[in-house]
């Protein structure tokens, strides 16, 4: 019998949707991981909605390609391992950055300008290549069938810092805006633009990367000492976005939406829609645009959210209908942190040395004079390092007098009979101690007009002083402003890369999570859920207890803690000794992770009160998972050996013959 539980559902997965979060490279291998499981399970084809953002998106466009070029997943899994293991992206990304030709078209020479060549020479159109013109593979390979292959809407997300929202460069068989409901691109342009751009885009970490700008700091098809395309991109930013400005910055998806939710919902509503005529406006904003980016305002959010129509408005707000959606799995990477930041001792704190140890004489001796040495680092102020400073610069300019009369009066003329060596000399002896000087002096008079400006500044903001503001700007202790500075960056990064992410993954689940048609419907499927999982006591883990499936194996539960564990960064590591990778040990746990979050799903979510299937299909998709489990749990790498031993590449098969050797 149907319940309020039940009534938004269709009781099987023929509809799926996949948002795949930001995270690096843990983000990266996670991801293949539960791709894999999916795929194992047969319903990776169920997928018509794929969502993806920062290091999410290198699985999320690469399996997009792959769909759309149909080739088998096998080979989309073969490709990272075959380049990422090995790649020393560092030096990569190191060897373009000083290499004669700059890495960008408008001439910029950064981290993320080389990334984008690094992505795209090792990754697109390595593997990709071959089925465009000239192995040029641009977003047009997407766009030139939408709704080629099982994917419907396929979209990689950005945060553009022109108006503070998502930038979506996404293909749909519905129409779409690729930007958002402020900027827009009209067909044409977006066309040209190369995937490993869109790549770039989509990953550039704030603080860690530099902004990526557009139309600028993209690869266009006529790129040369003249950038036609380019010019005319800019020419209609300029003429159609309100600010009248040619080129905007493109940033992290992660910053507006971590975990591509909000796009995943807004293609929901285009399949609500059904409008199939593509957008034809001109590059930039456009009427066409309206209605269909995210709410303008909180009260629209609020709507939205909620997924009730609004008819006082541009937007139009749908709710998603049973057959629109079976299930949005959310696949998820955050990092845990015992504390958002360390523990910073004072300066003066005490250590104590304990009664019975004992040292020599002259480990003493160096001793005191380290501890000398610190006190009176210590007590460096701004004024004596001021004052020190111009002492030394009048040493200097005495020792510069002194040169030059030794020069001139008392070194015989006759004895320098090489031109050479006398200007060497000359520069040697007088010219550099003047250029020190020079540097020094200007460097003094550049700190005392910043000091005298910010005097001025105090006594504007605050008029009534009981001493000079200078005088307690020179008793300050520089060890105080150091450990100041450090005390003021260590929240800063906090808060954008942990509480700040945080929040926003928060208000990513709670757009889901809060509307009614959407509950549930969604699998947030987190990397650290085997984590929290293992000392559950209900219904279901008696019900895996009963099969022998639980709990989990100290081994699989080491894998889940190391992959869960990992920092975020672009590169993959072996530990000396360790048969693993970081990719092995990801791709282990995103296939558990999946696999049980599934299977839990299944159970919990897909049955009547009274245990019955609603759709009786299900039943088959539970036993196979719970088989998949029941290998996981007897040999954790199980499933990862039987892919190695599929693949194309000899060194995989190889591995996977010394795992069953070593393990």
């Amino acid at each position: 019998m149907q319940s309020d539980k039940t009534k938004y559902l269709s009781g099987n997965l023929n509809q799926m949707a996949l948002s795949l979060s930001g995270g690096g490279v843990r983000a990266v291998g996670f991801h293949l991981g539960t791709m894999s499981m999916l795929d194992r399970l047969g319903l990776i084809r169920n997928f018509q909605i794929i969502s993806s953002v920062s290091g999410g998106s290198m699985p999320g466009i690469g399996y997009s390609l792959a769909q759309h070029f149909d080739r088998p997943f096998q080979a989309f899994f073969d490709d990272f391992y075959d380049f990422l293991p090995d790649l020393n992206i560092l030096e990569e990304l190191l060897k373009r950055l000083t290499q004669d030709k700059a890495p960008s078209p408008s001439g910029r020479r950064d981290m993320i300008t080389a990334l984008a060549n690094v992505y795209n020479e090792f990754y697109f159109e390595h593997y990709f290549g071959k089925y465009v013109k000239n192995k040029k593979l641009t977003f047009d390979a997407l766009m030139n069938q939408p709704g080629k292959g099982h994917l419907k809407d396929m979209i990689f997300n950005a945060t553009e810092f022109k108006t503070g929202t998502a930038f979506r460069f996404q293909v749909s068989k519905y129409r779409c805006l690729i930007g958002n409901g402020n900027i827009a691109l009209c067909r044409k342009h977006a066309s040209q633009i190369r995937i490993a751009d869109i790549m770039a885009a989509s990953s550039c970490i704030p603080v860690g990367m530099e902004p990526l700008f557009f139309p600028d700091d993209f690869h266009w098809p006529d790129d040369g000492k003249q950038r036609p395309t380019n010019d005319e991109i800019r020419a209609a930013l300029a003429k159609n976005t309100n600010t009248h400005e040619p080129s905007f910055a493109l940033m992290d998806g992660g910053v507006y939406d971590n975990q591509g939710i909000t796009s995943t919902l807004l293609a929901l509503n285009r399949h609500q829609e059904k409008i199939t005529e593509q957008d034809t406006h001109e590059c930039g904003f456009s009427s066409s645009s309206l209605g269909r980016g995210d709410p303008p305002g909180p009260e629209d959010w609020a709507k939205w959210m909620s997924g009730r129509i609004s008819e006082d408005s541009n937007h139009k707000f749908v709710g998603v209908k049973p057959e629109d959606l079976d299930l949005l799995i959310v696949s998820d990477t955050p990092v845990r942190k015992a504390s958002f930041f360390p523990r910073v001792l004072h300066s003066d704190t005490v250590k104590t040395i304990p009664e019975n140890s004992k040292k020599k004489p002259v480990q003493k001796a160096r001793s005191w004079i380290q501890s000398l040495k610190e006190t009176a680092l210590k007590r460096v102020t701004v004024g004596m390092l001021s004052k020190l400073t111009w002492l030394l610069t009048f040493a200097l300019v005495l020792s510069a007098i002194f040169a030059f009369v030794e020069w001139f009066i008392f070194v015989d003329p006759t004895l320098v009979t090489s031109a050479l060596l006398k200007w060497t000399l000359i520069i040697f002896h007088v010219g550099l101690p003047l250029l020190l000087i020079g540097v020094t002096l200007r460097g003094l008079f550049w700190y005392k007009g910043k000091k005298a400006e910010l005097i001025a500044k105090l006594h504007h903001l605050i008029p009534h002083w009981e001493r000079f503001p200078g005088k307690y700007i020179n008793n300050l202790r520089l060890s105080d402003l150091v450990q100041m500075g450090i005390l003021r960056i260590g929240p800063t990064a906090a808060l954008t890369s942990s509480i700040y992410m945080d929040r926003i993954r928060g208000l990513g689940y709670s757009t889901a999570f809060s509307r009614e048609d959407l509950q549930n419907k969604i699998l947030a499927n987190e990397i650290f859920a085997l984590q929290d999982k293992r000392d559950s006591k209900d219904p279901f883990h008696a019900l895996l207890g009963r099969e022998n499936a639980w709990p989990p194996p100290p081994e699989l539960l080491r894998i889940v803690d190391t992959a869960a564990s990992m920092q975020t960064k672009l590169w993959i590591d072996q530990r000396e000794g360790d048969p693993l990778n970081d990719l092995d040990y990801l791709v282990v746990c995103g296939q558990a992770t999946i696999c049980y979050n599934l299977m839990k799903y299944v159970w919990e979510e897909l049955r009547y009160e009274d245990g019955s299937w609603i759709d009786p299909k299900m039943a088959g998709v539970f036993d196979q998972a719970l088989t998949e489990w029941k290998k996981l749990m007897a040999d954790p790498l199980s499933l990862l050996k039987d892919r190695k031993h599929q693949s194309r590449l000899p060194e995989m098969k190889s591995h996977a013959s010394e795992l069953e050797k070593l393990l």
